[in-house]
Protein backbone atom coordinates (compact mmCIF):
# COMPACT_ATOMS: atom_id res chain seq x y z
CA UNK A 1 0.00 0.00 0.00
CA UNK A 2 2.93 2.63 0.75
CA UNK A 3 3.56 1.46 -2.71
CA UNK A 4 0.91 2.77 -4.59
CA UNK A 5 0.81 5.83 -2.54
CA UNK A 6 4.47 7.10 -2.92
CA UNK A 7 3.38 6.66 -6.83
CA UNK A 8 0.24 8.50 -6.43
CA UNK A 9 1.55 11.22 -4.64
CA UNK A 10 4.54 11.50 -7.61
CA UNK A 11 1.70 11.61 -10.08
CA UNK A 12 -0.20 14.52 -7.73
CA UNK A 13 2.85 16.33 -7.70
CA UNK A 14 3.39 16.27 -11.75
CA UNK A 15 -0.24 16.81 -12.49
CA UNK A 16 0.06 20.02 -10.10
CA UNK A 17 3.45 21.01 -11.43
CA UNK A 18 2.25 20.64 -15.20
CA UNK A 19 -1.26 22.49 -14.57
CA UNK A 20 0.84 25.70 -12.69
CA UNK A 21 3.17 25.92 -15.43
CA UNK A 22 1.51 28.55 -17.29
CA UNK A 23 0.90 30.40 -14.38
CA UNK A 24 4.54 30.67 -13.14
CA UNK A 25 5.28 31.71 -16.85
CA UNK A 26 2.66 34.42 -16.82
CA UNK A 27 4.31 35.51 -13.63
CA UNK A 28 7.52 35.62 -14.51
CA UNK A 29 6.62 37.62 -17.49
CA UNK A 30 5.31 40.18 -16.04
CA UNK A 31 8.24 40.55 -13.57
CA UNK A 32 10.55 40.82 -16.77
CA UNK A 33 7.99 43.54 -18.22
CA UNK A 34 8.77 45.57 -14.54
CA UNK A 35 12.42 44.76 -15.04
CA UNK A 36 12.03 46.29 -18.83
CA UNK A 37 9.89 49.34 -17.73
CA UNK A 38 13.18 50.34 -15.29
CA UNK A 39 16.48 52.41 -16.54
CA UNK A 40 19.94 51.80 -16.22
CA UNK A 41 19.92 53.43 -12.80
CA UNK A 42 17.22 51.80 -11.78
CA UNK A 43 18.19 48.57 -12.85
CA UNK A 44 21.68 49.64 -11.15
CA UNK A 45 20.15 49.86 -7.73
CA UNK A 46 19.42 46.20 -7.77
CA UNK A 47 22.70 44.68 -9.38
CA UNK A 48 21.61 44.33 -12.84
CA UNK A 49 22.51 45.78 -16.11
CA UNK A 50 20.13 45.93 -19.20
CA UNK A 51 21.73 43.23 -20.84
CA UNK A 52 20.92 40.84 -18.28
CA UNK A 53 16.81 42.00 -18.46
CA UNK A 54 17.37 41.21 -22.37
CA UNK A 55 19.63 37.92 -21.56
CA UNK A 56 16.35 36.86 -19.30
CA UNK A 57 13.53 37.07 -22.08
CA UNK A 58 16.14 34.99 -24.39
CA UNK A 59 15.44 32.17 -22.15
CA UNK A 60 13.05 29.23 -23.04
CA UNK A 61 9.48 29.54 -22.26
CA UNK A 62 9.84 27.38 -19.16
CA UNK A 63 12.79 28.56 -18.09
CA UNK A 64 13.46 30.69 -15.01
CA UNK A 65 14.40 33.74 -14.92
CA UNK A 66 14.53 34.73 -11.71
CA UNK A 67 17.63 32.25 -11.00
CA UNK A 68 19.42 34.09 -14.24
CA UNK A 69 19.17 37.78 -12.59
CA UNK A 70 19.39 36.11 -8.92
CA UNK A 71 22.93 34.93 -10.24
CA UNK A 72 23.94 38.45 -11.79
CA UNK A 73 23.29 40.56 -9.16
CA UNK A 74 25.16 38.15 -6.90
CA UNK A 75 28.19 38.38 -9.22
CA UNK A 76 27.69 42.21 -9.31
CA UNK A 77 27.35 42.07 -5.76
CA UNK A 78 30.92 40.55 -5.21
CA UNK A 79 32.57 42.56 -8.09
CA UNK A 80 31.60 45.49 -5.93
CA UNK A 81 32.62 44.37 -2.96
CA UNK A 82 36.08 43.09 -4.61
CA UNK A 83 36.48 46.97 -5.91
CA UNK A 84 36.19 48.71 -2.72
CA UNK A 85 39.37 49.64 -0.99
CA UNK A 86 40.24 48.15 2.32
CA UNK A 87 40.05 49.46 5.48
CA UNK A 88 43.22 49.54 7.83
CA UNK A 89 42.38 49.02 11.16
CA UNK A 90 45.44 51.59 11.97
CA UNK A 91 43.92 53.97 15.34
CA UNK A 92 43.34 57.45 14.01
CA UNK A 93 45.27 60.19 14.94
CA UNK A 94 42.92 63.05 14.43
CA UNK A 95 43.76 65.67 16.01
CA UNK A 96 47.64 65.10 16.94
CA UNK A 97 49.65 67.31 14.96
CA UNK A 98 53.24 65.88 15.82
CA UNK A 99 52.39 62.55 17.02
CA UNK A 100 53.19 63.19 20.49
CA UNK A 101 49.98 64.06 23.60
CA UNK A 102 49.97 67.20 24.57
CA UNK A 103 52.20 68.65 21.77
Amino acid sequence: MNEARRIGRKIFVWGARIALWPARVVAARAALRQLAAMDARELADIGLVPQDIRDATALPLGGDPTALLAARAREARIQTVDRRPSRSRAPRTRGLRSGRIGA
